[in-house]
């Protein structure tokens, strides 16, 4: 592969190891065990939300950056209910091969519940092997195929929209997150071509298509230290007119990919607001693929990542 290619993960905000809500303890309990009190969340927030990740097979490397203002919705004490938002931001992934920039959305009406939406003008540079159509998903896309078609690739742009409703839960130090996306995109590619490379979603993308991804992390929160694991995975959705005059290969396997590993983050600071270096924090997941049709075998996918967030207004 190519020296440094692009990457992709969650927003800065919902990196991949982020503290799930909490839920309440069972009553009954006795008052030395209760947490202590926590620290009020601002009425507005103004901030700037940074991750940058580093991450092998496929090989990337990205920043990812929002502006976000945040106006909580509900000033109450329950857990379930004390941090809920409306938020809107410009977010800007820039990587060696291309730039994302658009407005994101984001709503938390409950704890459990978070839905983020958001639209991407992405334009591709033509610098290292991206981008590449193909005429049909059933194409090869591995890595020693795209290095061997590098001199093909090419500058162009592209919309890219996606929603990512998320369920999430805490009890005790034990959480549980699980967020769907559901991305459409709409590519300028060569004629005659039906489909793309992206290596953020590693597949056969559809040219003017869907394409549907699942992360689920079990995590165990221990202060500074948290530690879990991944499981990720998936789907693009091919129309029979992707394949071309030929049709689908009756061998076709599909492009979808599953893959489950450990993960693991430190931070230096557990603060989540209220200053201008808010929780920094390390993050690695090492995960080996359950399915691919390029990736299985020993070789695992591996990110490293560096995240924090910056608050622009003082607390109100």
């Amino acid at each position: 592969p190519p020296a440094a290619t692009p990457t992709d993960t969650k927003p800065p905000g919902d990196a991949p190891v982020a503290a799930a809500p909490a839920i309440t303890n069972a009553p009954g309990a006795e008052d030395k065990d209760k947490p202590a009190a926590l620290p009020p969340i601002p009425k507005n927030r103004l901030y700037l939300a940074s991750l940058t990740i580093l991450r092998y097979n496929p090989l990337g490397l990205e920043t990812q950056n929002r502006l976000v203002f945040q106006r909580r919705l509900m000033d109450s004490e329950s857990l379930l209910f004390r941090d809920t938002f409306v938020s809107g931001a410009a977010s800007v992934k820039l990587n060696p091969a291309y730039l994302k920039v658009g407005p994101i959305i984001e709503l938390q009406p409950i704890a459990v519940l978070n839905i983020r939406a958001g639209y991407e003008f992405v334009p591709y540079f033509g610098s290292l092997g991206f981008l590449q159509s193909y005429p049909t998903p059933a194409a090869d896309y591995s890595d020693d195929a795209r290095k061997a078609t590098e001199d093909a690739s090419y500058s162009t742009t592209g919309h890219h929209v996606m929603i990512e409703p998320t369920l999430q839960a805490k009890v005790k130090s034990v959480a549980i997150r699980s967020k769907l996306a559901v991305e459409y995109w709409a590519m300028k590619v060569n004629d005659g071509d039906t489909t793309f490379y992206d290596a953020t979603l590693d597949t056969h993308v559809p040219a003017n298509g869907m394409v549907l991804s699942n992360d689920t992390d079990l995590l165990y929160l221990g202060g500074k230290l948290t530690a879990g694991v991944r499981f990720s995975a998936v789907w693009p959705i091919y129309q029979d007119a992707d394949f071309g005059p030929a049709g689908k290969p009756a061998d076709f396997g599909g492009a979808s990919h599953m893959r489950i590993g450990p993960l693991a983050a430190y931070s230096f600071n557990t603060k989540d607001f209220g200053s201008g270096f808010n929780k920094p924090t390390i993050l690695a997941n090492v995960a080996w693929y359950l399915d691919h049709p390029n990736r299985e075998g020993g070789v695992p996918y591996v990110l490293l990542g560096f995240s924090f967030s910056s608050d622009l207004l003082p607390s109100d």
